[in-house]
């Protein structure tokens, strides 16, 4: 008897014994593993995918976690962090998603790093696209870049100026000055109201519109197909225009003292004229529309409606980015095949700015935004740490930028050269942008958290957009909301 309970013991011994020798083996396995949280829950297969193709090539074993539709990736990453098995690679949501993390000391500080191949990739991140909150440090590699400007059918601009013309005002689109640029949405508008050949004048170039309509030119409604409904098109956006007077960098928004902020009121003042003119020259699905009640109805001048009045040739341009090119495919496929970006207009004068730039160079300049950064976390092994490089040093090689980066997840790389194939003419758009160093960056991530959208956004949307009648003193109280907003949030 004593036998048998003595056995039934040291069985049961032996079975814990080999119990946590497993569990020790899979902790060990688990350890091993290079975890990576992927915020972008849209292309998790093939995020998926390229982790695959990172083992294979370099024997590290791999567990990528992309998040869900509709998940929120800040609580999920938190999840994560606190897990047994935190990530070592995880996506950092820009500046306003770095205090967080670099308070709770897991954010590694990529200068630290010491690999020369590693550091030569860290060191060739543009300034402006930086990952930092105004020292030395870089927190980050840019997932990719996205683009933001108006977007123009060039076929249209061949049918009102003739085939020979199409791209010759496109180029001068371009570059013109918020003048030039006013006098031409005006002509355009005119023209749609009663065609003529009249004249318009670009960069002192002139161009001739064709006496009678064509069958695309006979859909335009009005020049701006403009999501009145939407207040991140406008504020979130947009605002990106006048803060490129005051700072070139997220982290140098951040910073901004009450002195500058106060002097960008003229610059403000700039972005509410222009946003007067647009809302004066907007088109609609059935006709031309302007500022009222209607400008702001959902159903009818929400982002889907929009991108469809530009898509089936009410409008010329739309405020958009690059990621409306799919919309844009599925709607209208000739169209698409012929878009391109022209830069948002604003009536800078020089004197306006503060940041060394002209106004000149911000009227011939796109926004390129860098949404999220691949981050390493600070607070995993040294080995995770040298596993996590050796991923970002096999990644951004360049075939691997090319496989992945732009043909798999259909980004646009933030090192494109123009020798890389980008999948679509606005992608190949913003590439001619930052090859000619015609660019500037979204600034407003740097600004306090619900100062673009909450309190501008939503100020602009209930007071503002919906009322037809606009004058001086209206701009100075939009220019006002901008700088008083921005100053009461920074001082919380």
């Amino acid at each position: 008897m004593y036998k048998k309970i003595l056995s039934v013991i040291l069985a049961g011994l032996m079975l814990v014994s080999f119990a946590g020798c497993s569990n020790k083996e899979a902790d060990k396995s688990e350890s091993n593993e290079l975890v990576l949280f992927n915020a972008k829950g849209e292309n998790a297969a093939e995020f998926e995918d390229m982790c695959k193709a990172f083992t294979e090539e370099t024997g590290i074993p791999t567990k990528p976690f992309s998040i869900g539709s509709g998940q929120d990736s800040d609580e999920m990453l938190r999840a994560q962090m606190n897990s047994e098995n935190p990530p070592a690679i995880y996506t950092l949501a820009a500046l306003r998603a770095l205090p967080e993390w670099k308070e709770s000391g897991r954010v590694l500080d990529l200068t630290t790093v010491k690999d020369p191949e590693f550091q030569d990739i860290v060191s060739s991140i543009p300034d402006t696209m930086r990952l930092t909150d105004g020292g030395s440090e870089s927190y980050g590699i840019p997932y990719g870049v996205e683009g933001i400007g108006y977007i123009v059918n060039k076929d249209m601009l061949s049918d009102l100026f003739g085939p020979d013309n199409g791209e010759l005002v496109l180029d001068e689109l371009r570059t013109c000055s918020w003048d030039d640029f006013k006098e031409f949405c005006t002509a355009v508008d005119s023209y749609i109201a009663k065609p003529s050949a009249e004249t318009v004048i670009l960069n002192d170039k002139p161009f001739v519109f064709q006496p009678e309509k064509t069958d695309l030119t006979k859909s335009l409604n009005g020049v701006f197909a403009f999501a009145g409904a939407e207040k991140w098109v406008f504020a979130d956006h947009l605002l990106n225009v006048p803060m490129a007077t005051i700072a070139t960098t997220p982290a140098e928004a951040k910073n901004i003292e009450k002195e500058k902020s106060d002097a960008a009121k003229p610059a403000f003042k700039a972005y509410a004229e222009a946003l007067k003119f647009m809302t004066e020259h907007a088109a609609g699905l059935k006709g031309h529309a302007s500022r009222g009640p209607e400008l702001i109805n959902a159903a009818n001048y929400g982002y889907d409606q929009t991108v469809q009045m530009f898509a089936d040739g009410n409008a010329l341009f739309i405020q958009q980015g690059n990621w409306a090119y799919s919309n844009i495919e599925k709607i209208n496929p000739e169209t698409a095949k012929n878009v391109s970006f022209i830069p948002l207009k604003m009536p800078f004068t020089d004197e306006m700015i503060q940041d060394g730039r002209t106004a000149e160079q911000i009227n011939s300049s796109i926004i390129v935004t860098t949404g999220n950064y691949y981050a390493i976390n600070a607070k995993v092994s040294e080995e995770q740490q040298k596993q996590a490089v050796e991923f970002l040093k096999w990644m951004e090689k360049e075939e691997n930028v090319q496989k992945w980066i732009i043909d798999s997840f259909k980004f646009i790389p933030y090192n494109v050269t123009p020798e890389m194939k980008l999948e679509n003419p606005l992608s190949e758009s913003i590439q001619k942008y930052l090859s000619a160093g015609q660019t500037f960056n979204d600034t407003v991530v740097g600004t306090p958290k619900t100062w673009s959208g909450e309190k501008v956004g939503t100020a602009l949307l209930e007071q503002y957009i919906g009322k037809e009648e606009w004058d001086d003193e209206t701009l100075d109280q939009i220019a006002d909301l901008c700088v008083n907003s921005w100053k009461e949030l920074k001082a919380e």
